[in-house]
Order: structure tokens, then sequence, then C-alpha cells
């Protein structure tokens, strides 16, 4: 089969073929990234239009049914939740949040669920990539909650 060339910016002669993997790489990559999320991204309201004041307070604790349960018994009234698998949420994140929704209490769990054996990972960060078998995900759930 002919190789047919293209002369890219800069004089790089690059074959169509060696152009068609390289997109297709960029593409894959780029879509790999995509699991996990800000906290609002993933966001479920149980109540719409929800008003409660200022300070916020956050607290991570172990076991959400039951601190959820005790809250509710407290009170406060469950706004919405978020629930996904990815990055641990920053405070910055679950405050941003916190205030959209206009709650004043947030509470969360995060538990590491680690890869099977065997598996493969591959990330970017800090403009270096990196990979290797082990990685794992978290298991994120947060209740916004108002009183």
């Amino acid at each position: 089969m002919k190789q047919i060339s293209s002369l890219l910016a800069g004089g790089l002669i690059i074959s169509w073929p060696q152009l068609t993997i390289r997109f297709a790489a960029i593409i894959l990559l780029s879509l790999c990234g995509c699991a996990g999320g800000p906290t609002k991204d993933y966001y479920n309201p149980a109540v719409v239009g929800a008003k409660f004041q200022e300070p916020i307070t956050m607290a991570l604790v172990e076991d959400l049914k039951a601190e959820k349960e005790k809250c509710v018994r407290d009170g406060y009234t469950v706004i919405g939740t978020t629930d996904y698998s990815g990055k641990v949420p920053e405070a910055v994140e679950l405050l941003a949040q916190a205030k959209r929704v206009h709650a004043n209490h947030v509470i969360y769990s995060c538990r590491f669920i680690p890869a099977p054996p065997g598996s493969w990972s591959f990330g970017f960060g800090n403009g270096f990539g990196a990979g290797g078998s082990g990685g794992g995900r978290n298991d994120v759930h947060i209740v916004f909650l108002g009183r």
C-alpha cells in the first residue's frame, strides 16, 4: 500500500496512518478522565428552593446513613445528595455546592476501593502521565442539609 504523506507546519512529514493513530490516541486519552467529577455535577435535589442561612458546617463521617437519620431527628431537612466514584471532594467544592443549594450542613463519606489484582491504570497530573498496576477509586456520598 502506498503511504500518503502530509506536510505539517514546521516541515514535519507524517504519514496518514501515523496521523490517524495519533488522532485516535488523543481522542481516547481525552475521554479517560471523565469518570469522577465535581460535587455539583452529580447533585440530586430533594428540596428545590430551600433558603437556609449560613454558617455552613461540614463533617466527614464513617456511617453516612446513621448520621443522616440523626440529623433528620435533630430537625434538619435533606436538601439533596451527591453520589459518585472518583476524586475525594475538596472542602471548597463542598462549600460552594452548599451555598448554591442554600444548605447549612454537609455530611459526607469517602471510602477507597482498591482496584482488583492485575488491573492497570493511567492518569495525567501536573503535566505528566503516570500509570501502572494498582490504583483504585473513591466511593463518595454527600448529603446536603438545612435547618
